[in-house]
């Protein structure tokens, strides 16, 4: 029963999968949203947009758009997102579907993933699995990013939000008049995140997200920054 309505959750959640972009309300502003970690450090930005509603990141007059819908309904609207470290980020997505112990999704059934795989089996299939296909917990930041004829997105990493904290709040404010609190603290990389980053599966991550980051992270350090120039469009073409 259980795999029953994990199954029916999943089809209904998969058809939103090219829903990114929650105008505010306005229509002078949108916030990308990106699954996990840098969607719960928007929270605080949300809700600092929204004069009076409580803390949980969520409006009643918002539109959640495609990008396509977005730009044919807000050609000249500014739009920010936060990025989350490729490490960090497939940790916790192994974290979420694999170490849980919940039954898998019907997408990863269907995809060759297993129950009581390793981390290090996990990013090897997810490096086999392109943009076009992949869940959202493991696609490409920039290629749910991508906004063809619209400006670029202000990105904020998630590591580094105190980098273009200035540079946001001056968005937040020229499009909507409000002031941002202080960037909210960042947790610590998790063991399995600096693991996953050292070796070959470090250079797993770093030749499927080579894109990522060159655009989000470069110069973050050894790690993050030694991205394959001749893998930046590898991840987009199966």
């Amino acid at each position: 029963m259980l795999q029953s309505v994990y199954s029916v959750y999943d089809r209904l959640r998969r058809p939103l999968r090219n829903h990114h972009y929650l105008v505010l309300p306005g229509g002078r502003l949108a916030y990308a949203r990106i699954p996990g970690l840098a969607q719960s450090l928007a929270r605080p930005i949300l809700a600092a947009l929204d004069a009076g509603a409580q803390d949980d990141g969520w409006f009643e007059n918002v539109e959640l758009l495609t990008a396509r819908e977005l730009g044919r309904r807000y050609p000249a609207i500014a739009i920010f997102a936060l990025a989350q470290p490729p490490a960090e980020r497939i940790a916790a997505a192994y974290e979420t579907v694999i170490a849980s112990g919940r039954p898998l999704p019907t997408f990863y059934l269907r995809h060759g993933f297993s129950a009581g795989m390793t981390p290090e089996a996990f990013v090897a299939r997810i490096s086999q699995i392109g943009d076009l296909r992949a869940d959202n917990l493991f696609r490409s930041q920039c290629h749910m990013l991508e906004t063809a004829g619209l400006k670029p997105p202000l990105v904020l990493g998630t590591d580094r939000l105190e980098r273009r904290w200035e540079e946001l709040a001056g968005l937040v404010r020229a499009a909507t008049g409000r002031t941002l609190p202080p960037p909210p603290p960042c947790p610590a990389p998790s063991d399995l995140a600096l693991q996953l980053g050292q070796g070959a599966t470090g250079e797993r991550i770093r030749r499927r997200y080579a894109r990522d980051l060159r655009l989000y992270f470069a110069g973050s350090g050894p790690e993050l920054a030694r991205a394959p120039a001749d893998q930046g469009l590898a991840s987009a073409r199966h």
